[in-house]
């Protein structure tokens, strides 16, 4: 897995949902505290959201890591006319950030298997 790859965006949102259920704007998994903000327009001619995840985890191998989404969609809402995600190491080292991420992969097999 790379970061910011289509594997990275699918393991993010499996992490976020089930470390969130609820839709929280805050909370905390595994030692990483994370932090969601949405920003949404709507108009006659076209409606879009920007969803923007900041993952920090502290002590050793410290690291923050600003993930967003971008869909903008016709004004019915019914075609997503543009996509657009990134994600950006804002503090640390990559590596820490996928060992992080890897272990949470693990860490689904196995819940999986069992």
């Amino acid at each position: 897995m790379r970061l910011g790859d289509a594997n990275f965006f699918n393991l993010l949102a499996l992490v976020a949902r089930n470390s969130n259920p609820g839709r929280a704007d805050q909370w905390q998994e595994d030692g990483v505290r994370w932090i969601r903000e949405r920003l949404s327009r709507s108009g006659p001619g076209f409606s879009m959201q920007i969803e923007v995840h900041t993952l920090s985890r502290d002590g050793s191998g410290a690291w923050t890591l600003l993930s967003a989404q971008e869909i903008w969609w016709d004004g019915a809402r019914r075609d997503a006319f543009r996509r657009a995600r990134w994600v950006h190491i804002v503090k640390g080292s990559r590596s820490d950030v996928v060992k992080w991420f890897n272990a949470q992969a693990v860490k689904f097999e196995r819940n999986n298997q069992a």
